[in-house]
């Protein structure tokens, strides 16, 4: 039974990377509210999983400092929800956050079973996810050009409510794409051509989205990838300045110099990356340091930046910003010692000396993902990459191989009882909360009953759902 609830939730996993950019996969639903109720479906499995011992011989949850300071953590959220304006939002947030967690812990315990098999798969539904969006993109082109139909921007992305989310979603897959043409055997070299192809491809949306963030992030995560493991992450590194090269020339050919030959009319696009507006940043960072001063050791309470009234977003757009304004500064300030002392033993295990007598598909996997992990992390302090389910569901999916490979060569070792009765009563603590706290919102969407969700001041969205602000009961 265990075994079965972990390949469902992957297969949910893989669905979700492969299929919610392009579709609607649940009825009823907006394409931003779809996607959080797949997430929930997700995590509702993955606590499940926890419930029947999942965890019970998972190498990857010892260590006494980190269960403590996972006990810290989580009394510091359950007393910055309780003292939130609405608990139950507050409770939502946490929980779904660690349920993102337990699925990062699924997918490291995967790549301890399945290893070649999971990353073959994953690999598999990003590119097949990124193949299905750029058809509808690029045939949304071709119809403007052909008709001679300018397109405004942000068209032609399509099923988002915001081209931001999209960005969120392709910085986490630049360097995983890369990897059948890195990884011996995963890709047969006749079809190399066209696996190049379509990175190049995907590259063009990604000049097309016109986000500076992500070509910042992406740059300031080549230089780290570079210094960190130098001849090893050359051959990397060059794939994707290639990639960037040629969809470059690419994106400038189809929305720069044959709209300028179709006297009909053609591609128009209004916005460039080379843009000064950073007004929206500065008002919303303000906005949550007021908050920060007037809550600073609790915080306002997990998503309840979407309570206080704002013309603007229900987020920051700051991971940093976000957890200090609502989980609060002592929360804020263990969850980025967690992650810095991660990323400090994943350098000290995987680095240029150490990698050096290791496979060559081991290596290029590490430089990948190092480089991805590292690139989101900036695009996050100008972006909700913390914030978005898509994005979500990427980063623990990351994560969780980060965790795997980090664990692969360390033997299982068996949880306590006691441990793992802990791990069963949190998993369902976890289940229950997300069920009580989403349901009144959830059911009326599924339903079709819009009348009965609970309405009042909203902020602008999206947040959790596409009508982002919290209901004022």
């Amino acid at each position: 039974m265990i075994k079965l609830t972990q390949l469902m939730v992957l297969c949910l996993s893989l669905v979700l990377m492969g299929g919610a950019l392009s579709y609607q996969l649940l009825p009823n639903l907006s394409p931003f509210d779809d996607k959080r109720a797949m997430e929930l479906l997700m995590v509702g499995g993955v606590s499940i999983w926890c419930i029947l011992g999942g965890l019970k011989n998972n190498q990857c949850i010892h260590g006494l400092s980190w269960q403590l300071g996972g006990l810290c953590l989580s009394g510091l959220a359950v007393f910055s929800c309780l003292f939130a304006a609405s608990p139950q939002h507050a409770f939502l947030e946490v929980s779904l956050f660690a349920g993102l967690c337990y699925l990062s812990l699924l997918v490291a315990r995967s790549w301890y079973d399945y290893r070649h098999k999971l990353l073959v798969s994953i690999v598999s539904a990003i590119s097949l996810g990124a193949v299905l969006y750029m058809i509808g993109f690029y045939t949304g082109y071709l119809a403007s050009f052909l008709e001679g139909i300018p397109l405004v921007w942000p068209e032609p992305f399509f099923m988002l409510s915001n081209v931001r989310q999209f960005n969120q979603y392709q910085l986490w897959t630049l360097g995983l794409l890369c990897l059948p043409l890195l990884v011996p055997g995963l890709v047969k070299p006749k079809y190399k051509a066209w696996v190049f192809c379509l990175l190049s491809a995907w590259w063009v949306l990604l000049f097309a989205s016109t986000s500076r963030g992500v070509l910042l992030a992406w740059l300031l995560s080549m230089v780290i990838t570079w210094r960190g493991y130098r001849r090893l992450a050359r051959p990397f590194l060059l794939l994707q300045l290639k990639c960037f090269g040629c969809g470059f020339l690419i994106y400038e050919l189809l929305f720069v110099w044959l709209p300028k030959l179709n006297a009909g009319g053609g591609s128009v696009v209004v916005q460039t990356v080379l843009r000064g507006d950073t007004n929206d940043r500065i008002y919303l960072w303000t906005h949550a340091w007021k908050m920060i001063q007037a809550h600073p050791w609790l915080g306002v309470g997990p998503m309840h930046y979407a309570w206080y009234p704002n013309n603007m977003a229900a987020h920051p757009h700051n991971s940093v910003v976000q957890l200090a304004c609502e989980w609060g500064l002592p929360a804020t300030g263990l969850i980025l010692f967690f992650l810095g002392y991660g990323l400090f033993r994943w350098l000290k295990r995987f680095n240029a000396n150490t990698l050096k007598a290791a496979p060559e598909s081991e290596q290029v996997l590490v430089v990948a993902l190092f480089f991805t992990v590292v690139a989101s992390a900036f695009y996050s302090l100008v972006d909700g990459v913390i914030v978005m389910p898509l994005s979500q569901v990427m980063m623990a999916v990351v994560l969780g191989l980060m965790i795997g490979l980090y664990r692969q060569s360390d033997p299982p070792v068996p949880v306590k009882p006691l441990n793992d009765l802990a791990h069963r009563v949190f998993a369902g603590a976890t289940l229950a909360v997300m069920v009580w706290a989403v349901l009144p919102e959830l059911l009326p969407r599924i339903l079709g009953d819009y009348e009965m969700i609970p309405m009042g001041y909203q902020v602008i969205g999206p947040r959790f759902w596409q009508e982002g602000g919290i209901p004022h009961q």
